[in-house]
């Protein structure tokens, strides 16, 4: 093996024993912090694509391509800032919305995390095979579904 592979390889390894440590010692305020801002990207990106589909404004489908390519880039951001400490009661000090309930079913938010991603992606895919837009208005649908979906079970009023 060349010392050059031998360097990328204990680099990457490295970046990616610290990477959790880092994210596991985040201080919980930064987490909420991190992880609201990281939301409000995927809503600047969905709301436009809700306004076409809803027909509240015109379709535009340069914007609307952006604006796919974006939230499917940005789907995977908030959710490293959901850990234990962040949530409502953790006594933390920060305002969140995070019910404590994502606490006890870990495996309920990650799946909803997924479902999301997913939709996110299908509609990407979508746009990308130049599909018509009453199609890609059905996969706006999707993917607001899902969002309400984890907000329903995990998110206060």
């Amino acid at each position: 093996m060349s010392v050059t592979l031998r360097s990328l390889l204990t680099l990457g390894l490295s970046a990616a024993i610290i990477l959790p440590l880092t994210v596991l010692a985040a201080d919980p305020e930064d987490a909420i912090d991190y992880r609201q801002s990281a939301l409000r990207v995927l809503a600047w990106q969905l709301g436009p694509m809700g306004d076409m589909a809803q027909g509240d404004i015109d379709y535009d489908e340069e914007l609307f391509a952006t604006r796919t390519a974006n939230l499917a880039a940005a789907a995977n951001l908030p959710w490293e800032g959901f850990m234990e400490g962040t949530l409502q009661g953790d006594d933390h000090g920060a305002e969140t919305d995070a019910l404590a309930k994502i606490g006890d079913d870990w495996d309920g938010f990650r799946e909803k995390q997924e479902t999301f991603q997913q939709e996110a992606a299908t509609l990407a895919q979508l746009v990308s095979n130049g599909e018509e837009f009453n199609v890609l208005r059905r996969q706006v649908g999707a993917v607001a579904n899902s969002c309400k979906g984890c907000h329903d079970d995990f998110r206060a009023d």
